[in-house]
């Protein structure tokens, strides 16, 4: 064998093992959301996040949503949310990245005043 197939064949071997590995992270790596799950935008700032879509429920403390993509996996009606001009009784319970926990419609991109999120379940299954 000459020296240039020889460095060909390792190329190939080298290229074949990259791509063998980039797809094995991609195989393995957890899925982000359930298939019924939809990314949404939070177009405010520091929005608390609940335990569940009532005021009586307990925020996470700290955890505020700002600005972001979430992941939504389902909305419910819950209390009435009143921003300015934006009024809502609808909740989406997302991930942002740490514990699931529920925001108001209010905070969302895409909604409307008394409405639902467009594309994101109503489905209580998906709110587990």
């Amino acid at each position: 064998m000459t020296e240039r197939t020889t460095r060909l064949r390792r190329m190939a071997v080298t290229g074949a093992a990259a791509v063998g590995a980039v797809a094995s992270l991609v195989g393995a790596a957890p899925a982000q959301a359930a298939a019924n799950a939809t990314t949404v935008y939070v177009w405010a700032t520091d929005v608390n996040m609940r335990s569940c879509n009532l005021f009586s429920c307990p925020t996470y403390g700290s955890v505020k949503v700002s600005r972001m993509n979430v992941t939504a996996f389902c909305q419910q009606r819950g209390d009435v949310v009143r921003d300015g001009a934006y009024v809502n009784d609808w909740w989406l319970l997302v991930d942002a990245g740490g514990p699931k926990g529920w925001i108001s419609a209010v905070y969302v991109r895409g909604g409307s005043n008394w409405g639902g999120i467009p594309g994101v379940s109503t489905d209580f299954a998906h709110c587990r």
